[in-house]
Protein backbone atom coordinates (compact mmCIF):
# COMPACT_ATOMS: atom_id res chain seq x y z
CA UNK A 1 0.00 0.00 0.00
CA UNK A 2 2.86 2.30 0.90
CA UNK A 3 4.44 1.50 -2.48
CA UNK A 4 1.23 2.52 -4.27
CA UNK A 5 1.12 5.84 -2.41
CA UNK A 6 4.79 6.45 -3.22
CA UNK A 7 4.19 5.69 -6.91
CA UNK A 8 1.19 8.04 -7.00
CA UNK A 9 3.20 10.85 -5.39
CA UNK A 10 6.07 10.38 -7.81
CA UNK A 11 3.71 10.42 -10.79
CA UNK A 12 2.13 13.64 -9.57
CA UNK A 13 5.56 15.22 -9.10
CA UNK A 14 6.66 14.22 -12.61
CA UNK A 15 3.44 15.62 -14.07
CA UNK A 16 3.92 18.89 -12.24
CA UNK A 17 7.55 19.08 -13.39
CA UNK A 18 6.58 18.51 -17.03
CA UNK A 19 3.82 21.09 -16.81
CA UNK A 20 6.22 23.63 -15.36
CA UNK A 21 8.71 22.78 -18.07
CA UNK A 22 6.13 23.48 -20.79
CA UNK A 23 5.31 26.83 -19.19
CA UNK A 24 8.96 27.74 -19.06
CA UNK A 25 9.36 27.36 -22.83
CA UNK A 26 6.79 30.09 -23.45
CA UNK A 27 5.20 28.02 -26.25
CA UNK A 28 1.54 28.88 -26.89
CA UNK A 29 -0.10 25.81 -28.41
CA UNK A 30 -3.44 27.48 -29.08
CA UNK A 31 -4.68 27.77 -32.64
CA UNK A 32 -4.01 31.15 -34.33
CA UNK A 33 -6.96 33.56 -34.42
CA UNK A 34 -7.17 36.56 -36.77
CA UNK A 35 -8.41 39.77 -35.13
CA UNK A 36 -8.69 43.44 -36.17
CA UNK A 37 -9.48 46.56 -34.17
CA UNK A 38 -12.60 47.64 -36.09
CA UNK A 39 -15.29 46.17 -38.33
CA UNK A 40 -16.04 49.56 -39.95
CA UNK A 41 -13.70 52.49 -40.65
CA UNK A 42 -14.76 56.01 -41.60
CA UNK A 43 -11.89 57.17 -43.79
CA UNK A 44 -10.27 60.57 -43.31
CA UNK A 45 -8.01 60.24 -46.35
CA UNK A 46 -4.89 60.47 -44.16
CA UNK A 47 -2.75 57.28 -43.92
CA UNK A 48 -1.47 58.53 -40.56
CA UNK A 49 -4.96 58.04 -39.11
CA UNK A 50 -6.63 55.53 -41.46
CA UNK A 51 -5.23 52.35 -39.91
CA UNK A 52 -6.32 48.74 -39.41
CA UNK A 53 -4.55 47.09 -36.48
CA UNK A 54 -4.20 43.34 -37.07
CA UNK A 55 -3.36 40.94 -34.24
CA UNK A 56 -3.14 37.23 -33.51
CA UNK A 57 -5.64 36.73 -30.67
CA UNK A 58 -4.72 33.05 -30.48
CA UNK A 59 -1.39 31.24 -30.39
CA UNK A 60 1.28 29.83 -32.66
CA UNK A 61 1.93 31.61 -35.97
CA UNK A 62 -0.81 33.50 -37.83
CA UNK A 63 -0.31 33.66 -41.60
CA UNK A 64 -2.66 36.12 -43.31
CA UNK A 65 -3.27 37.89 -46.61
CA UNK A 66 -5.68 40.42 -48.09
CA UNK A 67 -7.64 38.97 -51.00
CA UNK A 68 -9.96 41.88 -51.80
CA UNK A 69 -9.89 45.68 -51.37
CA UNK A 70 -11.31 48.80 -53.10
CA UNK A 71 -9.43 49.68 -56.27
CA UNK A 72 -9.25 53.34 -55.19
CA UNK A 73 -7.19 52.39 -52.16
CA UNK A 74 -3.68 51.13 -51.41
CA UNK A 75 -2.73 49.21 -48.26
CA UNK A 76 0.75 49.34 -46.78
CA UNK A 77 1.02 45.52 -46.48
CA UNK A 78 -1.07 42.84 -48.19
CA UNK A 79 0.25 39.68 -46.51
CA UNK A 80 2.37 38.65 -43.59
CA UNK A 81 2.93 36.58 -40.46
CA UNK A 82 2.12 37.52 -36.87
CA UNK A 83 2.86 35.73 -33.59
CA UNK A 84 2.03 38.05 -30.69
CA UNK A 85 2.68 41.54 -31.99
CA UNK A 86 0.23 44.00 -33.54
CA UNK A 87 0.60 45.03 -37.16
CA UNK A 88 -0.59 48.47 -38.34
CA UNK A 89 -1.93 48.50 -41.91
CA UNK A 90 -2.10 52.04 -43.30
CA UNK A 91 -4.80 52.85 -45.84
CA UNK A 92 -4.07 55.35 -48.63
CA UNK A 93 -7.04 56.76 -50.54
CA UNK A 94 -6.41 57.81 -54.16
CA UNK A 95 -8.84 60.67 -54.68
CA UNK A 96 -7.69 61.11 -58.28
CA UNK A 97 -9.55 57.88 -59.08
CA UNK A 98 -12.84 59.15 -57.64
CA UNK A 99 -15.58 61.64 -58.36
CA UNK A 100 -17.22 63.55 -55.52
CA UNK A 101 -19.70 61.34 -53.67
CA UNK A 102 -20.13 58.65 -51.01
CA UNK A 103 -18.24 55.36 -51.30
CA UNK A 104 -18.11 52.03 -49.51
CA UNK A 105 -15.75 49.15 -49.97
CA UNK A 106 -14.68 45.92 -48.32
CA UNK A 107 -11.25 44.72 -47.29
CA UNK A 108 -11.29 40.92 -47.02
CA UNK A 109 -8.72 38.96 -45.03
CA UNK A 110 -8.00 35.25 -45.19
CA UNK A 111 -5.70 33.39 -42.79
CA UNK A 112 -4.97 30.11 -41.04
CA UNK A 113 -6.79 31.67 -38.09
CA UNK A 114 -10.06 32.47 -39.84
CA UNK A 115 -11.39 34.96 -42.37
CA UNK A 116 -12.97 38.37 -41.80
CA UNK A 117 -13.92 41.61 -43.54
CA UNK A 118 -13.61 45.31 -42.74
CA UNK A 119 -16.06 47.82 -44.22
CA UNK A 120 -14.50 51.15 -45.25
CA UNK A 121 -16.62 54.25 -45.86
CA UNK A 122 -15.65 57.51 -47.53
CA UNK A 123 -17.53 60.75 -48.16
CA UNK A 124 -15.62 62.66 -50.83
CA UNK A 125 -16.43 66.35 -51.27
CA UNK A 126 -14.46 69.27 -52.69
CA UNK A 127 -11.57 70.43 -50.46
CA UNK A 128 -12.10 73.68 -48.56
CA UNK A 129 -9.39 75.51 -46.63
CA UNK A 130 -10.09 77.05 -43.22
CA UNK A 131 -7.67 79.05 -41.06
CA UNK A 132 -8.93 80.26 -37.69
CA UNK A 133 -6.03 82.68 -37.13
CA UNK A 134 -6.88 85.91 -39.03
CA UNK A 135 -4.22 87.90 -37.13
CA UNK A 136 -0.78 86.99 -35.72
CA UNK A 137 0.52 89.28 -32.96
CA UNK A 138 4.18 88.82 -32.05
CA UNK A 139 6.75 90.41 -29.77
CA UNK A 140 10.13 89.47 -28.33
CA UNK A 141 8.50 87.15 -25.78
CA UNK A 142 5.88 85.69 -28.11
CA UNK A 143 7.89 84.95 -31.23
CA UNK A 144 6.97 81.32 -31.86
CA UNK A 145 3.62 79.69 -32.59
CA UNK A 146 1.79 77.47 -35.09
CA UNK A 147 -0.53 78.20 -37.99
CA UNK A 148 -3.28 75.59 -38.23
CA UNK A 149 -4.60 74.74 -41.69
CA UNK A 150 -7.83 72.74 -41.84
CA UNK A 151 -9.59 70.98 -44.68
CA UNK A 152 -13.28 71.26 -43.79
CA UNK A 153 -14.23 69.77 -47.14
CA UNK A 154 -13.11 66.42 -48.49
CA UNK A 155 -10.31 64.83 -50.43
CA UNK A 156 -6.83 66.30 -50.53
CA UNK A 157 -6.30 70.00 -49.87
CA UNK A 158 -2.98 71.16 -51.33
CA UNK A 159 -1.72 74.49 -49.97
CA UNK A 160 1.17 76.88 -50.58
CA UNK A 161 2.45 79.89 -48.61
CA UNK A 162 3.08 82.50 -51.31
CA UNK A 163 3.98 85.57 -49.30
CA UNK A 164 5.48 86.05 -45.85
CA UNK A 165 7.59 88.75 -44.14
CA UNK A 166 11.32 88.16 -44.57
CA UNK A 167 11.68 88.02 -40.77
CA UNK A 168 8.99 85.34 -40.30
CA UNK A 169 10.16 81.76 -40.90
CA UNK A 170 7.80 78.81 -41.42
CA UNK A 171 9.05 75.23 -41.06
CA UNK A 172 6.94 74.27 -44.10
CA UNK A 173 5.74 76.42 -47.00
CA UNK A 174 3.54 73.84 -48.76
CA UNK A 175 1.80 70.57 -48.09
CA UNK A 176 -1.41 68.55 -48.11
CA UNK A 177 -4.26 68.30 -45.62
CA UNK A 178 -6.93 65.61 -45.52
CA UNK A 179 -9.34 65.05 -42.64
CA UNK A 180 -7.01 66.17 -39.82
CA UNK A 181 -5.57 69.70 -39.35
CA UNK A 182 -1.96 70.46 -40.22
CA UNK A 183 -0.04 72.66 -37.76
CA UNK A 184 2.79 74.69 -39.28
CA UNK A 185 5.34 76.03 -36.74
CA UNK A 186 6.74 79.51 -37.34
CA UNK A 187 9.05 81.94 -35.54
CA UNK A 188 10.10 85.56 -35.87
CA UNK A 189 13.82 86.06 -36.60
CA UNK A 190 14.41 89.11 -34.42
CA UNK A 191 18.15 89.28 -35.10
CA UNK A 192 17.43 90.57 -38.62
CA UNK A 193 15.40 93.55 -37.38
CA UNK A 194 15.86 96.99 -35.94
CA UNK A 195 13.70 98.00 -32.99
CA UNK A 196 10.27 99.13 -34.06
CA UNK A 197 6.72 98.14 -34.97
CA UNK A 198 6.16 95.98 -38.05
CA UNK A 199 3.03 95.13 -40.02
CA UNK A 200 2.86 92.64 -42.87
CA UNK A 201 0.82 89.69 -44.12
CA UNK A 202 1.00 86.01 -44.96
CA UNK A 203 -0.90 84.75 -47.99
CA UNK A 204 -1.82 81.09 -48.49
CA UNK A 205 -3.31 79.67 -51.67
CA UNK A 206 -4.88 76.23 -52.11
CA UNK A 207 -7.16 74.15 -54.30
CA UNK A 208 -9.84 74.88 -51.70
CA UNK A 209 -9.63 78.67 -51.59
CA UNK A 210 -7.12 81.32 -50.57
CA UNK A 211 -6.49 83.01 -47.23
CA UNK A 212 -4.66 86.04 -45.87
CA UNK A 213 -3.32 86.48 -42.34
CA UNK A 214 -2.28 89.88 -40.96
CA UNK A 215 1.00 89.89 -38.99
CA UNK A 216 1.99 92.47 -36.37
CA UNK A 217 5.31 92.56 -34.51
CA UNK A 218 6.48 94.91 -31.77
CA UNK A 219 10.21 94.65 -31.15
CA UNK A 220 11.73 96.67 -28.31
CA UNK A 221 14.80 96.34 -26.17
CA UNK A 222 13.73 95.33 -22.67
CA UNK A 223 14.98 94.70 -19.17
CA UNK A 224 15.44 90.92 -19.20
CA UNK A 225 18.61 90.02 -17.29
CA UNK A 226 18.18 89.34 -13.58
CA UNK A 227 21.45 88.44 -11.84
CA UNK A 228 21.24 85.02 -10.23
CA UNK A 229 17.72 84.41 -11.52
CA UNK A 230 17.55 84.22 -15.29
CA UNK A 231 17.27 85.90 -18.66
CA UNK A 232 14.99 86.13 -21.70
CA UNK A 233 11.95 85.40 -19.55
CA UNK A 234 13.55 82.09 -18.49
CA UNK A 235 14.60 81.49 -14.90
CA UNK A 236 16.91 78.94 -13.34
CA UNK A 237 14.90 75.81 -12.42
CA UNK A 238 12.49 76.28 -15.34
CA UNK A 239 12.16 73.01 -17.26
CA UNK A 240 13.28 72.18 -20.79
CA UNK A 241 9.62 71.94 -21.79
CA UNK A 242 8.88 75.40 -20.40
CA UNK A 243 11.77 76.90 -22.36
CA UNK A 244 10.62 75.22 -25.57
CA UNK A 245 7.04 76.38 -25.06
CA UNK A 246 8.24 79.99 -24.74
CA UNK A 247 11.02 80.12 -27.30
CA UNK A 248 10.18 77.30 -29.71
CA UNK A 249 12.29 74.44 -30.96
CA UNK A 250 16.03 74.93 -30.22
CA UNK A 251 18.46 75.38 -33.09
CA UNK A 252 20.91 72.83 -31.65
CA UNK A 253 20.84 70.05 -29.02
CA UNK A 254 23.77 68.02 -27.71
CA UNK A 255 25.00 66.09 -24.67
CA UNK A 256 28.14 66.21 -22.55
CA UNK A 257 29.06 63.37 -20.20
CA UNK A 258 31.71 64.71 -17.80
CA UNK A 259 31.23 61.76 -15.46
CA UNK A 260 29.85 58.25 -15.86
CA UNK A 261 26.53 59.10 -14.19
CA UNK A 262 26.33 62.78 -15.18
CA UNK A 263 24.69 63.88 -18.43
CA UNK A 264 24.43 67.55 -19.39
CA UNK A 265 21.88 68.41 -22.07
CA UNK A 266 22.80 71.62 -23.93
CA UNK A 267 20.44 73.48 -26.28
CA UNK A 268 20.82 76.84 -28.01
CA UNK A 269 18.78 79.52 -29.73
CA UNK A 270 21.37 81.04 -32.03
CA UNK A 271 19.27 83.89 -33.37
CA UNK A 272 18.58 85.00 -29.78
CA UNK A 273 22.07 84.40 -28.39
CA UNK A 274 20.96 81.97 -25.68
CA UNK A 275 22.55 78.73 -24.46
CA UNK A 276 20.81 76.62 -21.81
CA UNK A 277 21.94 73.45 -20.03
CA UNK A 278 20.14 70.83 -17.95
CA UNK A 279 21.96 68.27 -15.78
CA UNK A 280 20.58 64.81 -15.01
CA UNK A 281 21.89 61.31 -14.31
CA UNK A 282 20.55 59.32 -17.26
CA UNK A 283 20.26 59.55 -21.05
CA UNK A 284 16.69 58.32 -20.62
CA UNK A 285 15.85 61.70 -19.06
CA UNK A 286 16.72 63.56 -22.28
CA UNK A 287 14.36 66.49 -22.74
CA UNK A 288 13.49 66.69 -19.05
CA UNK A 289 14.94 68.32 -15.97
CA UNK A 290 15.50 71.88 -14.77
CA UNK A 291 17.65 74.57 -16.35
CA UNK A 292 20.78 75.07 -14.25
CA UNK A 293 22.89 77.08 -16.69
CA UNK A 294 22.11 80.09 -18.91
CA UNK A 295 24.71 81.66 -21.18
CA UNK A 296 23.92 84.94 -22.94
CA UNK A 297 25.88 86.18 -25.97
CA UNK A 298 25.41 88.37 -29.05
CA UNK A 299 22.98 89.03 -30.65
CA UNK A 300 21.14 88.89 -27.31
CA UNK A 301 20.10 92.46 -26.42
CA UNK A 302 18.32 92.20 -23.06
CA UNK A 303 19.45 94.55 -20.32
CA UNK A 304 19.70 94.55 -16.55
CA UNK A 305 17.61 96.92 -14.44
CA UNK A 306 20.48 99.41 -14.73
CA UNK A 307 20.34 99.17 -18.56
CA UNK A 308 23.56 97.24 -18.91
CA UNK A 309 23.96 94.37 -21.36
CA UNK A 310 26.16 92.78 -24.00
CA UNK A 311 28.62 95.41 -25.20
CA UNK A 312 28.51 97.50 -22.02
CA UNK A 313 31.83 98.48 -20.49
CA UNK A 314 33.33 96.48 -17.67
CA UNK A 315 33.96 99.69 -15.71
CA UNK A 316 30.28 100.62 -16.06
CA UNK A 317 29.37 97.24 -14.62
CA UNK A 318 31.75 97.57 -11.67
CA UNK A 319 30.43 101.06 -10.95
CA UNK A 320 26.96 99.56 -10.39
CA UNK A 321 27.67 96.07 -9.00
CA UNK A 322 31.07 96.60 -7.45
CA UNK A 323 34.20 94.50 -7.96
CA UNK A 324 33.78 90.74 -8.54
CA UNK A 325 34.27 88.24 -5.74
CA UNK A 326 36.88 86.53 -7.90
CA UNK A 327 38.36 86.74 -11.37
CA UNK A 328 39.05 83.59 -13.42
CA UNK A 329 40.76 84.73 -16.60
CA UNK A 330 38.20 86.87 -18.42
CA UNK A 331 35.37 85.80 -16.11
CA UNK A 332 34.22 88.11 -13.34
CA UNK A 333 32.42 85.98 -10.77
CA UNK A 334 29.85 87.58 -8.45
CA UNK A 335 28.30 86.06 -5.34
CA UNK A 336 24.85 86.88 -6.77
CA UNK A 337 25.35 83.99 -9.19
CA UNK A 338 26.12 85.93 -12.35
CA UNK A 339 29.41 85.75 -14.25
CA UNK A 340 30.47 88.53 -16.62
CA UNK A 341 32.85 87.58 -19.41
CA UNK A 342 34.84 90.74 -20.13
CA UNK A 343 36.96 90.96 -23.28
CA UNK A 344 38.61 94.12 -24.54
CA UNK A 345 37.09 96.06 -21.67
CA UNK A 346 33.52 95.19 -22.69
CA UNK A 347 31.04 92.53 -21.60
CA UNK A 348 30.87 89.83 -24.30
CA UNK A 349 28.79 87.27 -22.40
CA UNK A 350 26.83 86.68 -19.22
CA UNK A 351 26.63 83.31 -17.49
CA UNK A 352 24.00 82.54 -14.87
CA UNK A 353 24.22 79.13 -13.23
CA UNK A 354 23.12 77.14 -10.24
CA UNK A 355 25.47 75.61 -7.67
CA UNK A 356 25.25 72.27 -9.56
CA UNK A 357 27.23 73.69 -12.49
Amino acid sequence: MKGLHLFTAMAAFVGLFLACGDQGTGIDNREPLLSVNAETIELTGTPQYDIIRLTNAGGNLLEWSIVEWPQWMDISTYAGKVIKDTLALRLTTHFDKLEYGAYEGTIKFTSNGGDLSVLVKLVYTAPEMKIDMPVINLDRHYRYSELEIQNIGGGELTWQINQTPSWLQFEMINGSVFGRPERIPFRARLSTLDYGVYEDKVTISSNGGDHEVQVFLTFEREVEIYPGVGAANIELEDTYTMVQNRLGKPDHNWYDRPEKTVFIHHFTYDDLGLHFAVKNNSMILYGSGQVGYIEIYAPYDGMTQELLGIGSGGDEWKAIYGPPAEINGDQWVYTSGIICVVQGGKISRFIIKSSQF
